[in-house]
C-alpha cells in the first residue's frame, strides 16, 4: 500500500506552512490587544517567549491571566490579546478535546485558508491561534494549539492534530535544545478506508498505552523518525519519539482516542510539568510493529 504518510502538523513543518488551529474568541470585552504593526515573524519555537513577555508587561498578580496569540499564513504576527481569568483557556482547551471528528467542508468554507505547494500539492488549513495561560501561583498552562487540515495528493489527507508548545516539552541534548513539542495527530486517508494516529511524547507511559491501544484495534505499529537538522545536513540520528498506528476502520471521521490523547496533550503542557531528556525505550510485539520497530536509543 503506497499512501503518504505526512502528519501537517508537526511542528518543525508549521513554522514553514504556518498551520494553526483555532477556537474563536475575538473581540471580548475588556481584553487588553496589541497589533503589532511590525508584523514580526514568529516561529513555533518563538511563540512562548512572544507570549511571556506580553504577560511580563505587567507586575504578576495572584489572578489568572489568558493570553492569545494570532499569526497569518505567512506566519507574521496579527495580535497579541490578554484576558483576566482562565475561562478563555479552559474553554478552548475543553473545544479542542471534544474535536474528535474530521471536518471535510473545507472547499470555499469560512475559516480555511488554501496553499499551493510547488510540487503541486494543494493543501487547506484552518486558523492559526495559540492559547496560553498564567495562573494565580505563576504556572504557565501551554501554549497550546489545535489544526485541521488538508493536503490533496493522488487521494486526499484529512488531519486533525493538538500540539504543545510549551519550552518545557523541548529536547536538551549535548546542550542542545531542539524545539519538538508533544503532539496527537489523526489523519484519514478515505481512498484506501485508512486511519492513521501519531503520539509524540518522551513519556513511556503514554507510549506503551498508544501501542496497546493501536494492537486493540487490530492496528500496525510504525516508528517514524525525525532527523536533526545541523548546518544544513539532515543528521542520520533520529532523536525523538514518535509513534505512527495505522489501521481499518468503519467509521472513518471520527477518533475513539482523540479525548484520550487530546487531554493529555494539554493537561502535561505546563512549565511545572518538565519531560525528562532521555529518549525512552518502548518495546513492541515483533508481529505487531513494522519498519524498524520502536525502540528508540
Amino acid at each position: 500500500m503506497n499512501y503518504r504518510k505526512i502528519i501537517p502538523f508537526t511542528f518543525a513543518a508549521l513554522s514553514v506552512a504556518g498551520a494553526l488551529s483555532a477556537c474563536s474568541d475575538n473581540n471580548v470585552v475588556g481584553a487588553d490587544e496589541q497589533t503589532n504593526t511590525m508584523a514580526e515573524t514568529i516561529l513555533n519555537k518563538d511563540v512562548q517567549r512572544v507570549m511571556v513577555a506580553k504577560l511580563n508587561e505587567t507586575p504578576k498578580s495572584n489572578a489568572a491571566t489568558t493570553i492569545v496569540l494570532d499569526r497569518d499564513s505567512s506566519l507574521k504576527l496579527v495580535t497579541l490579546e490578554t484576558f483576566d481569568g482562565d475561562e478563555i483557556y479552559n474553554n478552548a482547551k475543553n473545544q479542542m478535546i471534544n474535536m474528535d471528528s474530521i471536518d471535510t467542508a473545507y472547499e470555499n468554507a469560512e475559516g480555511w485558508s488554501y496553499y499551493q505547494f510547488r510540487d503541486g500539492v494543494r493543501s487547506y488549513y484552518k486558523g492559526d491561534r495559540f492559547y496560553s495561560m498564567r495562573d494565580e501561583n505563576g504556572v504557565l498552562h501551554g501554549p497550546i494549539a489545535m489544526s485541521q487540515s488538508v493536503f490533496e495528493y493522488s487521494i486526499f489527507e484529512y488531519s486533525n492534530t493538538i500540539g504543545c508548545a510549551n519550552e518545557n516539552k523541548w529536547l536538551r541534548l549535548d546542550d542542545e535544545i531542539y524545539d519538538f513539542g508533544d503532539h496527537y495527530a489523526f489523519t484519514v486517508y478515505p481512498g484506501y478506508e485508512l486511519v492513521h494516529m501519531q503520539l509524540r511524547t518522551r513519556d513511556s507511559l503514554m507510549m506503551a498505552q498508544f501501542i496497546e491501544d493501536c494492537i486493540a484495534a487490530d492496528g500496525k505499529i510504525e516508528k517514524e523518525g525525525s532527523g536533526i537538522f545541523a548546518n544544513g545536513s539532515e543528521s542520520v540520528t533520529h532523536l525523538y519519539p514518535r509513534l505512527n498506528c495505522s489501521l481499518k476502520r468503519d467509521n472513518l471521521y471520527k477518533d475513539p482516542y482523540w479525548e484520550k490523547y487530546a487531554s493529555f496533550i494539554v493537561n502535561s503542557c505546563r512549565s511545572d510539568i518538565e519531560s525528562s531528556d532521555h529518549i525512552p525505550v518502548v518495546p513492541c510485539p515483533e508481529n505487531k510493529c513494522t519498519g524498524v520497530g520502536v525502540e528508540y536509543y
